[in-house]
């Protein structure tokens, strides 16, 4: 600090080295003006000798003795000035000038920290950029080093390649913050680190609080078996200082020991200590009265108590002929499992394991033996699941020991089996309801749908998803239910919607779905979840009893007509007929026998209303049946310029009246063929509906009709046609549903009508069966 106020004018420095980075969020000036601002360096301080072993960059802006401000790297990202990252190269840049004009003045080489931030880190082209400043500058790369936060190592799996090229160029890599963020002994085994910074939080009270004296403890204990070296952060008092010597902590940072200074002060210092001149190589420089104030003093019984009192386990072994025993165990967790050490020291893994489990485990222990770095497992005792780091020590080259860190991951291991539980149980109902399960994101894009969409809509779910729901609706459909969506998004309730599915093969799909919005723990909505299921049949069933009812109004109506008036017209007929041999005017005769006969028509299909549906069924191949239909009116399709195309997937037998099936599909048929007066193609497919039913569908592109003809389709007396009676269909719908069947049409003016016949394949029963096999 003295070094600090002996300049002209002051820098005051952001409590990177006095308080906690998180009480303090400076105002950046604006702007940011480099020509203002310099690099100061935090000596980092050796605690076994006592000497300068490298530098930590800060950012310092100058100005008067009331005003001034320093810019920590892994500050900058938060303010989102926009020339952030060109600040932080430039630190990084000038640093790597500034070491390197040291070693030319002559000062022993020595290692200069520079923070990064996470954005920075983790682009694409940093290992390049940090390669050319490397190049531009001339340092050596093992004079680099890059500290990085815990929100940089929580992703490994990102940035795992850019450690390992960091790696390859010799640069250093140093984790700061420690312990603040939600470490990971598994990631520090993946990321190649040569150095890790203990937080100030528990620097500032490991002296006071066992607690965070015992975190110290544990985190120096496991970076020691790690082989990687450990710096205390914010180090402010010599009772401190002496408690890190005593934990066997190799390095320090804080103002007890030095504050920042500028690149001239750190030379002359450095110089003054009179490197220069010495003969030792050490690239250091001595500050004596560290070495005066403590000397580490760590037995054998001190350690042995910190790694007793560590949360985890720590134990170590040798091989031992063809056995591996262990010559230390201790921690919580090992008393946690249900072992002493006792009960380990001295033993191999057959002695305290099962001899399955043991040998699984000599697989690890072989190959940390073997030299590999980074072996890790997890294991199983007592019902504790713990995850085991197992790191080879060598002595000229040569193991002597392997040293393993184990940590208690009971408590995530029952988090990932519940998860898993609850997963394999959302599966099992997802991919087995017959509804269709739908995730949408704010966008109304599918992120997710169940498998029973294959056969509700009949699409994979490959072919929807990440598409947007009203891309496969009808423009007036997609804005009934985008408002309905937003409705769902803004209201943050469930709603009921009804909508149609797009139309393919002239089909139809009619859907109802119930809406739930997915709120996150904040109170936003993220997700839609739509549970929808096909109505169709259902509504198209409904619409069909609505008409029998009206049916069976009307047969009732017809068998009165029938009775009245069939008797007078008999004697009328034969009158008439009397007549005609008698002179007169024959066309008269022909006219009125013509009505007659007209007449008597109607009356037959009023009869047959009336009547009780047939019981001579007849199993009967369907496709046999409809070729035979389409032979009959060939002479017709022909004369009105009509192909009819026929495909029958595969050939069907069902149970049924072939005589009034034939009537139902030649009326169906002789409409199309009407509807097409220009000519044209008429489509008939025949395919199995499941697995009893059988599916007739007559397609034609023809004039169409309307919404409001279509809902009266079927009514007695109403007919398209100029001398129609509206009977044809009514005499169809009466058949269909002798048959157990119903009949669906979707149709558009102008573009043409689909209708569906759906037949059960199975023998109806009589209305007037009981029970038993029915009569034919």
């Amino acid at each position: 600090m003295a070094l600090c106020k002996n300049d002209k004018r002051k820098w005051c420095v952001l409590q990177k080295w006095e308080q906690n980075h998180e009480a303090v969020e400076p105002d950046l000036p604006q702007p940011l003006d480099r020509q203002q601002m310099t690099l100061h360096y935090l000596p980092l301080v050796d605690l076994q000798s006592g000497k300068w072993i490298g530098a930590e960059v800060l950012l310092v802006r100058n100005f008067l003795e009331t005003d001034a401000e320093t810019l920590p790297a892994d500050r900058i990202v938060t303010q989102n000035r926009g020339e952030d990252e060109s600040l932080e190269k430039w630190m990084l840049h000038m640093a790597c000038i500034q070491n390197r004009q040291w070693q030319e003045a002559g000062i022993t080489p020595f290692v200069v920290s520079v923070d990064i931030s996470a954005p920075l880190f983790l682009k694409e082209d940093f290992v390049q950029t940090v390669e050319r400043i490397l190049l531009e500058s001339r340092l050596p790369a093992r004079y680099l080093e890059l500290t990085i936060t815990e929100a940089v190592a929580s992703k490994a799996e990102h940035s795992l390649d850019i450690f390992i090229q960091l790696k390859k160029l010799g640069v250093q890599i140093c984790l700061k913050e420690f312990g603040k963020g939600l470490s990971c002994l598994q990631q520090w085994s993946r990321i190649p680190l040569s150095r890790v910074n203990i937080d100030r939080t528990f620097v500032q009270q490991f002296v006071i609080d066992q607690q965070y004296s015992t975190v110290v403890k544990m985190i120096i204990g496991i970076a020691k078996n790690l082989q990687v070296r450990v710096t205390a952060e914010g180090v402010e008092t010599a009772e401190q200082l002496h408690r890190l010597q005593h934990f066997s902590c190799d390095s320090a940072q804080g103002k007890v020991l030095c504050g920042p200074v500028s690149a001239e002060q750190l030379q002359k210092e450095w110089m003054r200590a009179g490197k220069q001149g010495e003969s030792e190589s050490e690239s250091t420089a001595s500050i004596e009265p560290v070495r005066q104030r403590a000397t580490p003093v760590q037995t054998q019984e001190e350690l042995f108590e910190t790694l007793r009192n560590q949360q985890g386990m720590t134990f170590s072994f040798r091989k031992q002929g063809n056995q591996f025993i262990h010559t230390l165990c201790q921690g919580e967790l090992l008393y946690r499992i249900g072992l002493t050490p006792e009960q380990v020291v001295g033993k191999p893994l057959l002695d305290i394991l099962p001899a399955a489990q043991a040998v699984r485990k000599e697989r690890y222990y072989e190959r940390a033996w073997a030299g590999e770095d980074n072996v890790n497992y997890e294991g199983y005792v007592n019902g504790v699941y713990y995850l085991a780091a197992l790191r080879p020590i060598f002595q000229e080259g040569i193991v002597q020991e392997v040293i393993a860190s184990c940590v208690d991951i009971t408590e995530l291991k029952k988090a990932e089996e519940e998860k898993r539980i609850s997963e394999a149980k959302f599966r099992l109902i997802a991919e087995n309801m017959s509804d269709v399960i739908v995730i949408l994101d704010r966008q109304f894009l599918i992120t997710y749908v169940s498998p029973s969409v294959n056969q509700v809509l009949e699409v994979t779910p490959e072919a929807i998803l990440h598409q947007s729901i009203l891309s496969f609706l009808s423009a007036e459909e997609g804005i009934k239910v985008e408002a309905t969506l937003r409705e769902i998004m803004l209201d943050k309730h469930p709603k009921l919607i009804t909508f149609t599915w797009g139309q393919q093969e002239g089909r139809r799909t009619i859907l109802e779905a119930k809406g739930t919005p997915v709120l996150h723990d904040c109170g936003e909505d993220g997700q839609i979840i739509f549970v929808i299921r096909n109505v169709t049949a259902q509504l198209q069933a409904e619409e069909f009893l609505r008409k029998m009812e009206k049916l069976s109004v009307v047969g009732q109506l017809a068998a009165g007509v029938a009775h009245e008036i069939r008797n007078p017209v008999t004697s009328i007929k034969g009158f008439v007929q009397l007549l005609r041999r008698d002179q007169g005017k024959k066309e008269y005769f022909d006219i009125m026998l013509q009505e007659f006969q007209q007449l008597e028509s109607i009356l037959r299909e009023f009869v047959f209303l009336t009547q009780q549906h047939s019981n001579h069924y007849e199993l009967t191949n369907v496709g046999e049946m409809i070729r035979s239909i389409t032979s009959c009116i060939q002479a017709e399709t022909d004369s009105h310029r009509l192909e009819l195309s026929l495909q029958v997937a595969e050939e069907q037998l069902m149970w049924c009246d072939p005589g009034q099936i034939k009537q139902v599909i030649s009326h169906l048929l002789t409409n199309a063929i009407e509807s097409m007066p220009e000519g044209g193609i008429i489509l008939i497919l025949v395919r199995p509906e499941g697995e009893d039913k059988v599916m007739i569908r007559i397609v034609d592109y023809g004039c169409g009709m309307s919404e409001e003809r279509l809902k009266r389709i079927g009514e007695p007396f109403y007919s398209t046609k100029e001398k129609g009676t509206g009977l044809g269909l009514m005499i169809s719908y009466k058949i269909i549903e002798n048959h157990d069947g119903y009949i669906h049409f979707c149709s558009e003016p102008n573009k043409g009508t689909t209708v569906e016949v759906y037949f059960p394949m199975k023998h109806p029963l009589p209305l007037s069966a009981q029970g038993g096999a029915p009569t034919t």
